[in-house]
């Protein structure tokens, strides 16, 4: 996992995409790159690794979180996935500019929108070991992928409202759609108490006793 150096500035990120947005990603080298946000080319790539990791520094860095977030929870399962998957969204539009050059950048490069579509993948792994560890038993096989999916799915529509300027507090917007995605998965998740316990009663009665009699004495019964 490439994750961007300790230390490195956000706006050394933010600057680096800002000149692949102006200049072109095919166009651009890494040492052009390298010189734009001030460093050498051996610190560049010590740093960032690669053009692509510029772009995706702050996924690589939110899917860390995430992990250590959902290995690390004393939240019920419920407000751990809506809590980690909206700190997802505030990290990556923790710097407005960079949100949207890197939408753009997505948008007009085919190679990032490849790698864009890897990064949701694994996302989607992240959560779905996790919903799979939590999950109440005799849960079905696909609720952990589906919720999983539908998880990253809530949060790009998410960002992709904010980019577009439909929404102008995304973590916000998101984390009520999460909370209804959530409540349908709900009885999977959690224990809700939904699932009655079913008993056997066995009941022993005088066969001269009246039925209301016979049937007071099973209601007492099932009610201990």
């Amino acid at each position: 996992m490439s994750v961007r150096a300790p230390g490195t500035p956000p706006e050394s990120s933010t600057a680096a995409i800002r000149h692949l947005a102006e200049r072109g990603y095919e166009a651009t080298t890494a040492e052009a790159l390298a010189a734009a946000v001030g460093m050498s080319r051996s610190t560049f790539f010590r740093r960032f690794g690669s053009k692509d990791d510029v772009v995706f520094a702050d996924h690589d860095l939110a899917l860390a979180r995430l992990e250590a977030a959902l290995e690390d929870t004393a939240l019920s399962p419920v407000d751990a996935l809506v809590t980690a998957t909206t700190d997802v969204l505030r990290l990556l539009l923790r710097d407005p500019e960079a949100a949207r050059l890197r939408f753009e950048l997505m948008r007009l490069t085919p190679a990032l929108r490849d790698r864009e579509l890897v990064i949701t993948h694994r996302y989607e792994r992240v959560f779905t070991r996790y919903i799979r560890e939590v999950q109440q038993p005799a849960t079905p096989a696909w609720v952990a992928s589906t919720l999983g999916a539908s998880l990253v799915a809530a949060h790009n529509a998410a960002l992709r409202a904010w980019l577009r300027g439909r929404i102008a507090d995304a973590a916000a917007a998101l984390t009520d759609d999460l909370r209804d995605l959530t409540g349908l998965y709900r009885p999977w998740l959690e224990n809700t108490g939904d699932r009655t316990e079913r008993r056997v009663l066995v009941a022993v009665y005088d066969a001269a006793g009246s039925p209301e009699s016979v049937l007071d004495a099973v209601s007492e019964r099932l009610h201990r």
